[in-house]
């Protein structure tokens, strides 16, 4: 048999944006829970160096998505549809803030753990092209609500040619504040920690009645 290098085989036919949304939403209706390296870049409007912060995620379904920073970061973010919540384990302090519906947690959860036809309510959803993420299809998602204009410019999305998961997260924010989730190999329906799925912030810890960590800063 005759061996031809990835390099040189053909790419993968395009397929239409309908066939996207849906492989896509049956591969998340799929995933219970997920665990996975990440690389976090932020880049703030008003400042000219971004940060890139690394550790793992977890997720399950839409019931949670919880971040723990690899250090030197000393952080553990834990967003459910309801609450989002920031622990310092050192610094023994955290954040709780009380949210609504899942969808006005903006960018704190866009895109992780939601099917395509759901974010089709609040965004329009356009197949385009992009190489930045090899093995990709690439979608533009552009706010169409009024109050989801009021947030976000763009939310981008990378989807993954064999899984038909996202690979890559953009979210960009109304005053140009960006946060780009990258996501390394996925470990699918495994059993999650008991202290992710059972995550409690230590009873005592004094908590500020806000969410910090996607605030932009001032110069």
């Amino acid at each position: 048999m005759l061996f031809i290098p990835p390099s040189l085989q053909a790419p993968a036919p395009q397929p239409s944006l309908q066939e996207v949304v849906t492989r896509f939403d049956a591969a998340q209706a799929q995933v219970q829970t997920l665990e996975s390296p990440f690389t976090l870049t932020m880049k703030r409007a008003l400042l000219k160096t971004p940060t890139t912060m690394k550790g793992t995620l977890y997720l399950q379904g839409s019931d949670f998505a919880h971040f723990a920073f690899a250090p030197p970061e000393d952080l553990i973010l834990h967003l459910t549809p309801k609450e989002l919540l920031s622990y310092s384990p050192s610094a023994k302090q955290g954040e709780r803030l009380k949210v609504g519906h899942i969808i006005h947690a903006n960018r704190k959860f866009l895109g992780l753990g939601q099917k395509l036809s759901y974010l089709s309510q609040y965004f329009e959803i356009a197949l385009g092209q992009s190489s930045e993420v090899p093995g990709t299809w690439f979608l533009a998602l552009t706010p169409r609500t009024l109050g989801m204009k009021r947030r976000m410019q763009v939310l981008d999305l990378w989807v993954d040619q064999k899984s038909w998961l996202p690979r890559r997260v953009l979210w960009v924010d109304r005053g140009g504040d960006s946060w780009q989730l990258d996501l390394g190999a996925l470990r699918v329906n495994q059993p999650l920690p008991p202290s992710v799925t059972g995550f409690q912030i230590p009873e005592g810890t004094p908590l500020a009645k806000s969410f910090s960590f996607f605030a932009t800063p001032h110069k």
